[in-house]
């Protein structure tokens, strides 16, 4: 019995295996029991087809061990080692290990220096210890780092957290990307920062430091000549990182759907390997010769780029597009292609869950399978235009449930921003790497070298800066479930129009269903408050919308607006903020710069104040005013009523109350009001029993007094809290009041997105933990 393995099968085998995986992840299953299943199901299809037909019966039994091997595979990987450094989370010890890339410096605006550090774990207090974690030490300005290189040893004493991710849905899930990367815990090194001991190194320790030492001399020469903002810039795009980046760039970048220039990807590699194939076809050097330079200079520039995972996988997805595209051996490649990622996925099954993985191969694959034919399609067209619009247009059709998952966002711009823009900057990569080697040997020619690249990018960046905001540059689209997902690659691999016709109806169907219910989400924003309030025809209210102490993460940016985007929710009507403080008002400032808003009710606090913590000028606030004790909004019938409006105080003493009510169902969002405030309250009647309760000031023993709770008497109460926070919040005594009342109680560090939805009688909840 012969089973003829073609691409087709190869990639049902690779479905297969990342069926097993998933499988894994989301059932979460016993080994025994998994196995019992895989088991029984084997028994029932060789019963099924024995004797009846022995090459569908081999092909079903090779699909099973596929699914099998990307279970365990899984299973194995997933379950940490005793000893891995995750395993001593909470307690705090000194650790000690090995520096293992490159530390990296980044500058706070409050001019605080952080130093970063992957470090490969050897003990943890008396404990031998495994794994790797982040290490972080943070220096006041002026104080000097302390010097340190890869392979040097490096011991620190603080808390052992876990890596965690804002626990919402639309969230790019980092913690798994990194435990990929084999890095389980983090830890923020004590008031003694840090102690390192230089240590000679072996020769691959010595390879990395040179290796370190060449992107130092690209990026010392780079700043000599051109400004920190160019050089950083196109530092990203010889060698990856995005310190010192302009985000105005960045999210140019991103709406052009051109941000992958900005870190080393399958196209940096493909470009080189093209690269190279035109020099050797000037050359008149044979097929197989620039093969192997191709890669050969893929090879090098992989270890001048740190060795880094990602830099790996896009190593490996760019040789394989040279092979499609300049060898001309598309059908070879296509099968190289899947064996790659069936052997990427055996070796770490955690890559299915990264962002990266899953846009290298998705786009890559569309390379392989629909680009030939858009360029027959374009024939027509001059072929520097036909050559890069099918290249894009294939990488864009395949990754499109991908990219609208994590960005609900699909560029209109991105065919012009390839044919104009993407090839000034591959002359910026190319040349910034032979710009390089002629400051090494020719310091003043180096120079004169740089300064070109730098027009060269500025030239670029300023184009897709225009394409950029252009109207319809970049349109919002609605989430795409796992379900829609799938009928979308059913319908691109049979070539079907009905089948898409079906996803068309369905998504339009979703996305233009009427309301009913009232629905009430609790936003993961870490040590802070936000939520979101859809109304029964979807308006959305939000109060507070989180933000981070010493503006370091654009909380608003990079958690509240991703989460409404993946509710389809792409305006708000009303902001209600407690108060001006950060971590309640600061997200507040990207939602109303990147989407419109109807009205801003605050408290009653300064609008310079709110301006500051925005960093929006007051004259664009026309929309902001404070609000008052016993205002009343009826918003598409929910009532939100302002119980408690302080005229004076300052900080937390001046937090409204707002109450949302709906039918039957109502819920009480505190700010931070403190037990002072809470006893005014209740001296002025005033009514604040609620269905649910939003603890004030995240569980703090100077909130949430037992007359207040009493008064409030809650089913349910939600703790905005983050994960690991410096203030031991929530206290133990808060926890213990609430129990006392019967309050079935939540956690936004435990539970991720807590939401609730009513049809103003009964209540559910729902948590992304579940």
């Amino acid at each position: 019995m012969k089973i003829k393995v073609t691409n087709t099968m190869l990639n049902y085998l690779l479905a297969a295996m990342v069926a097993g995986i998933l499988f894994m992840e989301y059932f979460n299953p016993t080994l025994k029991t998994f196995l019992e299943i895989c088991a029984s199901v084997s028994a029932g299809v060789i019963i099924a087809t024995w004797k009846k037909n022995s090459a569908t019966l081999a092909k079903i039994i090779s699909l099973i061990i596929f699914f099998v091997i990307g279970a365990l595979r899984f299973y194995g990987v997933d379950n940490l080692p005793a000893d891995d450094i995750s395993k001593f989370e909470g307690q705090t010890l000194k650790i000690v290990g090995t520096i293992r890339d490159e530390p990296q410096i980044k500058i706070f605006p409050n001019e605080m220096t952080q130093q970063r550090f992957i470090v490969e774990i050897s003990s943890a207090g008396k404990n031998p210890a495994s794994g790797a974690m982040i290490l972080t030490s943070y220096y006041k300005a002026g104080e000097e780092l302390k010097p340190a290189r890869i392979g040097d040893k490096i011991s620190a004493e603080g808390k052992i957290k876990f890596i965690t991710n804002y626990k919402n849905p639309g969230q790019i899930d980092m913690a798994t990307r990194l435990k990929s990367d084999g890095i389980t815990a983090r830890m923020s090194a004590g008031k003694n920062g840090v102690e390192i001991e230089q240590v000679d190194g072996n020769f691959w320790t010595k390879f990395l430091r040179w290796v370190a030492s060449i992107r130092e001399h690209y990026k010392d020469s780079m700043s000599k000549v051109m400004s920190s903002e160019d050089a950083a810039a196109i530092f990203a795009m010889l060698f990856g990182g995005y310190a010192g980046l302009n985000p105005e760039l960045v999210e140019d970048f991103v709406t052009t759907g051109i941000v992958h220039i900005l870190s080393v990807s399958g196209s940096h590699m493909s470009l080189l390997a093209a690269a190279t194939a035109a020099l050797c076809l000037i050359l008149k050097l044979p097929r197989w010769l620039t093969v192997f330079l191709a890669v050969l200079i893929i090879g090098t520039y992989t270890l001048l780029s740190g060795m880094l995972p990602q830099v790996v996988r896009s190593a490996i997805m760019g040789i394989l597009v040279f092979v499609g595209t300049a060898a001309r051996f598309e059908f070879v490649s296509a099968r190289f292609l899947t064996l790659t990622a069936l052997a990427m996925l055996i070796n770490q099954p955690l890559l299915i869950f990264d962002i990266s993985f899953q846009l290298s191969f998705s786009s890559t694959a569309g390379l392989m399978y629909l680009a030939p034919d858009l360029r027959i399609f374009m024939r027509e067209l001059p072929r520097w235009v036909s050559i890069p619009a099918a290249m894009t247009l294939s990488a864009q059709i395949a990754s499109l449930p991908v990219v609208i998952w994590y960005f609900n966002q699909v560029s209109l711009s991105s065919v012009l921003a390839n044919v104009f823009v993407m090839p000034l900057l591959e002359i910026v990569i190319v040349g910034g790497l032979l710009g390089g080697l002629v400051a090494l040997l020719i310091p003043f020619l180096g120079k004169i070298f740089f300064f070109a690249e730098s027009l060269i990018f500025s030239t670029g960046a300023e184009l897709n800066r225009l394409f950029a905001n252009l109207p319809f540059s970049a349109v919002q689209v609605p989430t795409l479930g796992i379900a829609a997902g799938a009928i979308y690659y059913l319908a691109l691999i049979f070539r079907r129009a009905e089948i898409l016709f079906l996803l068309i109806v369905l998504l339009a169907v979703n996305f233009f269903k009427a309301g009913g219910d009232l629905e009430v989400s609790f936003v993961d924003v870490g040590q802070g408050d936000c939520c979101v309030v859809l109304t029964p025809n979807r308006k959305c209210l939000i109060f507070d919308a989180g933000g981070v102490r010493e503006k370091t993460f654009d909380v608003g940016g990079r958690v509240v607006i991703p989460y409404l985007k993946h509710e389809n929710i792409f305006a708000v009507d009303t902001i209600f903020l407690t108060h001006a403080h950060e971590d309640h008002s600061g997200g507040a400032g990207t939602i109303i710069k990147k989407m419109p808003v109807r009205e801003i009710i605050t408290a009653n606090e300064s609008k310079s104040e709110y301006a500051a913590v925005f960093g929006i000028s007051e004259q664009k606030l026309n929309n902001l005013r404070a609000g008052q004790s016993g205002e009343t909004f009826n918003i598409d019938g929910v009532e939100i009523k302002i119980l408690y409006a302080p005229k004076i105080g300052t900080g937390n003493e001046i937090s409204n109350v707002y109450k949302i009510s709906y039918g039957n169902v109502s819920f009480l969002i505190t700010g931070d009001l403190i037990s002072e405030i809470e006893s005014d309250i209740l001296r002025e009647n005033i009514n604040v029993q609620s269905t649910v309760l939003k603890v004030a000031h995240h569980g703090s023993k100077t909130s949430s007094s037992e007359e207040f709770l009493k008064s409030v008497n809650p089913r349910v109460a939600v703790i905005c809290v983050g994960y690991g926070n410096n203030f031991n919040h929530p206290r133990a005594e808060i926890l213990e009041r609430l129990e006392k009342i019967n309050a079935k109680i939540f956690r936004t560090d435990i539970d991720g997105l807590i939401k609730f939805k009513t049809d103003g009688k009964s209540l559910t909840v729902k948590t992304f933990s579940e």
